[in-house]
């Protein structure tokens, strides 16, 4: 595999095709979507369970069933994408997704909105691999990484935006009400998915000459000594999405065991989103001159340095604290959202939404596992420092898998 040219080598790229500009735009709407229905649920939660009668904590596996719908998905649709079509499997999934959280407006028990939320999961996970495919399609070959990041920061800004826009009329619209708007949302986005094309054709190298569909996408993944490779980005994957959702499920409540107010320690949790979103943005610029692992892997590290230090400074200045998560955030959530232009970057086009679907379903499996640890080390009572001390460790995990990358990618 040849090095990399020198930033100065290349010539700016020229503009977009309209075309392409559309799709990229219609792939962020996408994921914009995903993050606005992954936070949609956590605030109706309150008003289902009280309508339900369901007791504390019995809402979990209703988030549970979300998730593992999410990692089917990501890991089926991702390679049926590289093998039969991007557009037409985006399709079916934007369809399965907005039909299934319709239907779960409708639901009348826990067990009935369990199923729709897994199908939904299903559609909105399988959309991930697939937009992340389409959008490198139709980027300029050399900033393939950068687009695909801009591309993603659809789903923190959707999560954030959606959010506060469900906190608003779930009062007023009923938990029914906004499963209808999600619902009708994303069935909205069907034409203009059917309107954007399978390739953007920006492609000029030999190397992104290669069919568009893969007839054994799986195997592709670990072909031509890609094998290592891509258990590191699964192992980073799974690493990073632990430490973030730990971070983002207990980091909240752990200010408030420390005396914080409610009001303050929840927006605790909106300013590791916010540092998320410029991390990952400003990442972008970095990505779209060079290779990201080195970028990415250095950023993970920071930040899992960070971590620790947190813990033994949660009492004490709100200040800051709130400058520690939010630098906890740039580096740690920033550096997660890079995920999909690591995949992007790595593999050739015929395989791409197949190595973006497998390395988003091991880290929604540990999206899965990083609450339930936390929730385990925070009853155990451990000491501050030693818990946030045990939560560095995965990040420091992830960035060690992708430095490896950096380190022997060049040599290939």
């Amino acid at each position: 595999m040849s090095s990399l040219p020198l930033a100065g080598a290349s010539r700016p790229p020229r503009a977009l095709p309209y075309a392409s500009r559309f799709s990229i735009v219609v792939c962020f709407l996408i994921a914009l979507i995903d993050g606005y229905d992954t936070l949609m649920l956590s605030f109706v939660a309150p008003l289902i369970s009280r309508e339900w009668g369901m007791p504390p904590g019995a809402f979990g596996k209703v988030f549970a069933v979300s998730f593992a719908g999410a990692v089917v998905g990501a890991l089926t649709v991702g390679a049926a994408a590289d093998r039969f079509g991007r557009r037409r499997l985006l399709l079916a999934s934007i369809l399965v997704a907005g039909g299934f959280i319709l239907l779960s407006a409708t639901s009348a028990s826990p067990e009935q909105l369990m199923l729709w939320r897994f199908l939904s999961g299903i559609g909105l996970g399988g959309a991930i691999p697939t937009i992340s495919a389409l959008a490198a399609e139709h980027a300029h070959p050399d900033q393939r990484s950068a687009t695909v990041s801009r591309m993603f920061l659809g789903f923190p800004i959707g999560a954030v935006a959606g959010g506060a826009i469900t906190a608003a009329l779930m009062q007023s619209v009923g938990w029914r009400g906004i499963f209808i708007g999600g619902g009708t949302l994303a069935l909205a986005l069907l034409p203009l998915v059917f309107a954007i094309s399978e390739s953007g054709r920006t492609s000029t190298t030999a190397a992104d000459a290669s069919p568009a569909h893969a007839r054994r996408p799986l195997a592709e993944l670990v072909a031509e000594g890609r094998g290592p490779g891509t258990v590191l980005i699964a192992t980073a994957a799974f690493m990073i999405l632990l430490v973030s959702y730990f971070l983002l499920s207990w980091t909240p409540s752990v200010l408030a065991m420390n005396g914080m107010s409610p009001q303050r320690s929840a927006l605790a949790g909106v300013m590791l989103n916010v540092g998320g979103v410029a991390g990952a943005f400003a990442m972008s610029f970095v990505v779209a001159r060079r290779s990201p692992f080195g970028p990415v892997a250095l950023c993970l590290a920071l930040g899992a340095a960070l971590v620790p230090f947190f813990g033994f400074h949660i009492v004490g200045s709100e200040v800051a604290a709130f400058c520690l998560v939010f630098a906890i955030g740039l580096l740690v959530i920033g550096g997660q959202m890079n995920i999909p232009a690591l995949c992007v970057h790595y593999y050739p086009a015929s395989v791409r939404a197949t190595g973006v679907g497998l390395s988003m379903s091991v880290g929604r499996i540990g999206s899965i596992v990083g609450p339930l640890v936390g929730g385990l080390l925070v009853g155990a009572k451990l000491p501050w420092g030693q818990l946030f001390l045990l939560a560095a460790i995965p990040a420091f995990i992830a960035a060690a898998a992708l430095g490896w990358i950096a380190y022997r990618k060049p040599r290939g």
